[in-house]
């Protein structure tokens, strides 16, 4: 038998006992079975086998167990992804053939596209000289039974096509009455069908959001994850697109979101589950709202943290047309529209040159020398108070929920107090943050504090890349160089 997997099934077949003296007349034949997952018991592989076995004898076909082939559990619609079936092709090539009949249980079994059956029929019989036979579907060979076989394959592949959309259909239904389809999420198991919350890792999905919503970073809070040792159900370290996963999937909340295989754009559902939600609508809202303001902020092409080749990328741009500098040659940054022809300044400078220019106007404005012009992004200030006032509201929500079940005498006073206080706590947290969010422009000399701090860690000889980048992108907006003036221009993220 040929072929990779453990969908793989060998028999042996023998007929020395039988054949005789007459065993010259024998040919040599190879067998294909494929079983795919909703087919019956009568097309199990050893039921097939038993019958093509059996067909062998009847017509004096030998068939070596090294030209057993079988897919088990795999779809006829492609061929391309049955291993054994293109093994059993790839010997067929070989010159001579090792077999000059491959015997099938029904012209389905060998496949259920139309197009594939042609292409791969005509290639056995015109190019190998071999045959293709099915022991259940008798044809003559005359000119009739081409048009018997082609009616037969066009039904075949019709009932394939038909039992996917059957299927399709049926998963539909079960997506609109809320009913379970896929694997249970990290945060959940199944019980009857049904999402049940697993304690340790429901209690990371609500750290999860509060952690974000604190403001900290995806990458950051992955970490945290691995050090408690959480993985996911693949039993895969969480990672930050896990965690952005976990912050935008509706599950959490109560819903489960469905798009079937094959189904057309726009076919997607999200409907109201069963299972116990973890978080607060107001929260994951909340949680979106700050998903989008990073998409918004962040650079459609940015590179992963790991790969930056220097701090100034992404913040160096081009005075002539505010487009990004790009490194064109290792050291050497230049406009990226003026590469592609569409801008006709190049602002080609040494990035060491750049790089000292900026760290000299820092310092300046880190000595308080320089009068700021403020010109507040309001759209990122009004998304982060929203972000605070549904987190807030949602806060206010569970501590009357507490209150209730102290009055209801569902909660003792000693966890009561201890729930209050934190609760309250973050509360205060979160009323606090807005506040600061509302000012105009916090004091001047706290500005040229943050500058400085920014200036020592980019000057810090034992600072990595990464650390630099997340250092001046912290404080930095863009720097914004102008070579036929010979000026660098800084735009800062001052705290709103």
């Amino acid at each position: 038998m040929h072929g990779e997997g453990d969908s793989f099934l060998c028999f042996h077949i023998g007929f020395e006992a039988e054949r005789g003296s007459s065993m010259e007349t024998w040919q040599e034949a190879a067998c294909y079975i494929r079983v795919s997952t909703e087919d019956q018991t009568e097309y199990s592989p050893e039921a097939q086998h038993r019958a093509l076995e059996h067909y062998a004898r009847q017509h004096q076909l030998t068939i070596s167990p090294e030209h057993v082939y079988i897919d088990a559990g795999i779809s006829g619609r492609r061929a391309e992804t049955r291993p054994a079936f293109m093994a059993m092709i790839a010997a067929a090539k070989k010159r001579p053939p090792p077999f000059s009949v491959i015997l099938v249980h029904k012209f389905d079994r060998f496949a259920r596209n139309r197009e594939d059956s042609i292409v791969y029929k005509s290639m056995l019989r015109r190019q190998c000289g071999v045959q293709v036979v099915s022991i259940t579907e008798h044809l003559e060979d005359d000119k009739m039974s081409l048009i018997l076989e082609a009616m037969l394959e066009a039904m075949a592949e019709y009932y394939s096509i038909n039992l996917g959309d059957e299927v399709r259909k049926g998963m539909r239904e079960k997506a609109r009455r809320g009913e379970l389809q896929t694997a249970p999420p990290f945060g959940y198991g199944v019980k009857d069908n049904i999402l049940q919350p697993v304690p340790r890792e429901a209690f990371v999905v609500q750290e999860i959001y509060r952690r974000f919503l604190a403001g900290e970073a995806m990458v950051s809070i992955a970490r945290w994850t691995q050090q408690m040792g959480m993985l996911t159900h693949r039993g895969n370290p969480l990672d930050s697109r896990s965690i952005r996963y976990i912050l935008s999937n509706p599950v959490y909340v109560g819903k489960l979101r469905w798009h079937g295989e094959g189904e057309q754009e726009g076919g997607s559902m999200l409907v109201q589950g069963k299972h116990t939600p973890l978080i607060e609508e107001s929260v994951f809202q909340a949680a979106g709202i700050r998903l989008d303001a990073q998409v918004a902020r962040s650079s459609k092409h940015a590179r992963p943290w790991g790969e930056r080749k220097h701090w100034l990328a992404g913040l160096a741009r081009c005075g002539a047309c505010g487009s990004g500098l790009v490194f064109s040659k290792p050291h050497y940054l230049t406009c990226g529209r003026y590469t592609k022809g569409k801008c006709s300044v190049s602002q080609h400078i040494v990035a060491e040159t750049l790089e000292a220019a900026v760290l000299s106007r820092m310092r300046l404005d880190a000595a308080g020398k320089t009068r700021f012009s403020v010109q507040p992004v309001v759209s990122d200030t009004q998304r982060q108070q929203e972000a605070l006032r549904m987190e807030l509201a949602a806060l206010e929500k569970k501590l009357q929920r507490l209150r209730d079940a102290f009055l209801c005498g569902a909660e003792g006073i000693q966890e009561y107090k201890r729930e209050k206080e934190r609760l309250t706590a973050q509360a205060n947290h979160l009323r606090q943050e807005l506040l600061s969010s509302s000012r105009e422009v916090c004091a001047a000399s706290e500005q040229h504090d943050e500058i400085q701090k920014i200036v020592t860690t980019l000057e810090d000889p034992t600072s990595g890349t990464e650390e630099k980048y997340r250092a001046a992108h912290h404080v930095l907006e863009s720097c914004i160089w102008n070579k036929e003036e010979g000026v660098v221009r800084l735009v800062y993220r001052l705290r709103l």
